[in-house]
């Protein structure tokens, strides 16, 4: 389940909203929340620090709605590198409650929900992201993947679907409805989708260990093999290709 980069990225409306505010302000007081905000946002900081500054923006601009949702947005990413899901939930509910149309908050917080093991509201907030910007296909993978995780694959697969839609050019969702396609014994569409990631992504390891299983399920031993030992070309540790080709080689 990725991890949310997208929250990474501070949209063009709030950014302008941040340039006006620190216009609007006075000059010092202006210029403290915006350093401390850069250097929330510096990527090339120690994370503990740009905790910190994080948190000194957001006592800055208290009276700012605009810039509090820009803060903890990017606090929020800060502390799920952190290991702190549920500060970051809790930076990530206040966005909405200040925002309630923000979708990557809403997407933050159900990926951050899912690794809490929170499906049932992990798929609430992916839904309500998918509904805010039915355009990203990140939003459809991850729901997806919540989906197979419970075993629901027909919405999982449907939900892939709409991301191969929305972008064909990325190889994952079409490896991870093959994933669904596979769990569900329909072989022959779990190797097309292989096929297909593989196409975009010919080193992708897990997916030439996933069609070399595929293989196996078909009675193609010959193809198995020779995906799995493929596999191992790039990753000579992969300890599920080591097993897979000692039992084929029994």
């Amino acid at each position: 389940m990725r991890f949310s980069p997208r929250g990474k990225t501070i949209g063009t409306r709030i950014i302008i909203a941040f340039c006006l505010a620190i216009l609007a302000a006075p000059t010092t007081v202006a210029q403290t929340v915006a350093d401390q905000l850069a250097a929330c946002k510096s990527e090339g900081g120690d994370l503990k620090a740009r905790l910190q500054a994080c948190t000194r923006a957001l006592e800055g601009a208290a009276d700012n709605e605009e810039l509090r949702v820009e803060a903890l947005l990017q606090r929020g990413v800060l502390y799920e590198l952190w290991g702190d899901q549920e500060a970051a939930v809790a930076d990530y509910s206040e966005i909405i409650t200040l925002d309630a149309s923000s979708a990557i908050a809403h997407f933050n917080r159900g990926n951050v929900r899912d690794r809490l093991g929170q499906q049932d509201l992990a798929i609430q907030d992916y839904s309500e992201a998918i509904r805010l910007d039915p355009t990203d296909p990140d939003m459809f993978n991850n729901r997806g993947q919540v989906y197979d995780s419970r075993g629901e694959f027909d919405l999982a697969i449907a939900d892939y679907s709409e991301a191969i839609r929305l972008d064909a050019a990325s190889s994952r969702p079409y490896y991870n409805r093959g994933l669904s396609y596979f769990s569900k014994g329909e072989f022959p569409s779990a190797m097309a989708d292989f096929d297909q990631a593989l196409r975009l992504q010919p080193n992708d390891v897990d997916a030439l260990v996933a069609r070399a299983a595929t293989h196996e399920e078909l009675g193609n031993k010959a193809a198995a093999r020779t995906d799995y030992g493929k596999a191992l070309g790039i990753a000579p540790d992969h300890a599920e290709a080591k097993e897979a080709l000692e039992r084929l080689d029994k």
